[in-house]
């Protein structure tokens, strides 16, 4: 489904009505697990300017630390009266499905989903791979395969990606965790690291500067920023073998929030997010913000949470 299928299938943005909007707080904390500066905490500052006109001040507090447990533990512990949100993410549902942190889901609301980042895999622009099919024969070379870094340790999203990458094209990869992105992105540029595996919205600057190269989408649906990179799923290649977990950020209370404070906080996330500036940022940074929400999030964060779950019992047997 292209990005244009996915909005397509939404409802107009709701236009919040003024009873509704006199529920919403005029100043929300936005909490943000990660450092500032990061694709999350982006993602944040730019609702900032498009939650202002629909007549609430958010202020961006960032709270790093564990993968996201420090931020997302103070939301957790918040009153649920719509002055603190936060953002959660698959990372936080993997750790949580890991049962690596002291979190439950059910400590959170979600409201609606911020972005979905398609995962790419990517090389430096002086590397030897070309395109996919170099860097699958790579894999199928004997020697242990080429070394693949992503954000995060063995488990995490990156890592699964690539892991069932090199497993349908029975190949191998020697994977290299990372603490984040950028870090991902100075090594392919100085040919240390062979290939990579990112969110676009991390590296856009040093795609468009050319400094590195993308070889694939790491997922079904193509890029619209990149018409020209294919999809693995294009090559017959399925990268879900582990399950279907979605690279998302999502806007999240606290449990325990009013029904019709949460139907008014989504209806107004919904409208910031579905409004043109939103969605011109989304278009110049290469990720899909489709507001999903209510039941359809909570499935989506449930598929993604289950899979999680398979995959580190797959990893254990």
């Amino acid at each position: 489904m292209q990005r244009r299928a996915l909005l397509a299938g939404l409802a107009v943005a709701p236009l919040v009505g003024r009873a509704q909007a006199s529920t919403v707080p005029n100043e929300i904390r936005m909490i943000v697990p990660f450092s500032a500066g990061g694709a999350t905490d982006l993602l944040a500052r730019r609702l900032q300017p498009v939650m202002e006109p629909r007549g609430v001040k958010l202020v961006v507090e960032n709270a790093v630390g564990g993968g996201s447990m420090v931020g997302m533990s103070k939301l957790a512990a918040a009153r649920p009266d719509g002055r603190t949100l936060g953002l959660g993410s698959q990372g936080l549902i993997a750790q949580i499905a890991y049962g690596e942190i002291p979190l439950r889901l059910d400590q959170f609301t979600p409201l609606a989903r911020v972005a979905i980042d398609p995962l790419v895999l990517l090389t430096g622009a002086n590397s030897r791979f070309r395109t996919l099919e170099d860097a699958i024969a790579a894999m199928r070379a004997p020697g242990g395969g080429p070394s693949v870094g992503a954000a995060g340790p063995v488990g995490t999203l990156g890592n699964l990606r690539a892991l069932a990458l090199a497993q349908e094209v029975r190949g191998e990869i020697t994977y290299i965790g990372y603490p984040g992105a950028s870090r991902v992105a100075t090594e392919l540029v100085g040919g240390h690291l062979d290939l990579g595996v990112a969110k676009p919205n991390d590296v856009f600057g040093q795609i468009r500067s050319g400094q590195i190269r993308v070889l694939a989408v790491l997922d079904d649906v193509g890029i619209k920023q990149l018409p020209e990179v294919p999809t693995v799923a294009s090559r017959g290649i399925d990268v879900h073998r582990f399950g279907r977990m979605t690279a998302m950020t999502y806007a999240a209370a606290p449990a325990g929030l009013d029904p019709a404070l949460r139907e008014a906080l989504t209806a107004i996330l919904r409208d910031a997010i579905l409004s043109p500036d939103y969605q011109a940022k989304a278009d110049s940074d290469g990720y899909i913000a489709d507001a999903l929400s209510g039941v359809a999030l909570e499935s989506a964060i449930a598929e993604t949470f289950a899979a999680a779950q398979a995959a580190q019992a797959r990893s254990r047997g």
